[in-house]
């Protein structure tokens, strides 16, 4: 018996990565499952077929999650489909590297349109269908972005920040109604993008992995458990969180990250290796 068994999951940005990774966990674990993502539609529809070849039921819909005519149009698609939505995963996003000066307007538009609007237009038109189900769940993927800022990220860092506030805000608003609203922010996850920028510069996992506590960069197969975790009813009594899985980077004091960075570029750590404690008796 699956985790979700009976439920109705839509998944925005599911044509690779992370998306990708949640849309088939939830298939896995017996959601029906509708993948939405606009642009890359030959790998959505990849997406769907394979939750389909695996036993699972999934439907393919295009949609531009900016747009509240198209977020509309896959809300109610899901629900003519499948009779109901239980279940919405926020993860499409779009991303411009700038700071604020040089950023150009319409990058930073769009990094908002796509990855700070879609949250709010998600739940204007998921919301009231969970309420005739009686409740549901929305898991809004973040960033540890949104918890501390990176530099020539100004557009990004902005969205992931919104995107916890929102959450919890939701969270607030919707609690009676039974609906749970929560956020996971992710740390540095391999995906078929970031893989590419790693091939080019290997050095680049050896400063993630150097830094992180688990020795590892993360996958798309662990922020789909903590989806899963957040949508399953084993997180009734849980919303307005904003879930960090990133192996534990984020909870050292920046001396740590900064040395890592210089090891990475092969320099000098910025502050002394630090050492073990010495033994007490």
């Amino acid at each position: 018996m699956g985790r979700l068994d009976g439920k109705v999951a839509i998944v925005t940005g599911a044509a690779s990565g992370i998306g990708k990774g949640i849309a088939l966990r939830f298939g896995r674990e017996g959601a029906k499952v509708v993948v939405v993502t606009d642009r890359r539609v030959a790998l959505g529809e990849e997406t769907a077929a394979t939750i389909r070849e695996a036993g699972g039921d999934a439907l393919f819909v295009q949609g531009d999650v900016s747009s509240s005519a198209d977020t509309r149009r896959f809300v109610a698609a899901t629900v003519e489909r499948y009779s109901g939505l239980d279940v919405l995963v926020q993860n499409a996003t779009w991303s411009a590297r700038g700071r604020a000066v040089d950023l150009a307007e319409e990058d930073w538009d769009r990094t908002l349109d796509v990855g700070l609007k879609s949250i709010y237009l998600g739940a204007k038109y998921a919301i009231p269908e969970m309420r005739k189900r009686g409740g549901g769940a929305i898991v809004n993927i973040s960033s540890v972005n949104g918890l501390a800022a990176s530099p020539q990220l100004a557009a990004y860092n902005a969205v992931k920040g919104g995107i916890n506030n929102l959450t919890r805000n939701l969270a607030i608003d919707y609690g009676r109604h039974n609906i749970r609203v929560n956020a996971i922010a992710p740390g540095h996850v391999v995906t078929e993008s970031s893989g590419a920028a790693i091939h080019r510069d290997p050095h680049q996992t050896w400063s993630f992995t150097d830094a992180c506590p688990m020795g590892r960069v993360g996958t798309p197969d662990d922020i789909a458990g903590a989806a899963l975790f957040l949508a399953s009813d084993d997180a009734s009594w849980l919303t307005g969180e904003i879930l960090v899985v990133d192996g534990g980077m984020s909870i050292q004091v920046p001396e740590v990250l900064v040395a890592a960075h210089y090891r990475r570029l092969g320099g000098k750590p910025a502050v002394a290796p630090i050492e073990d404690p010495p033994a007490v008796d």
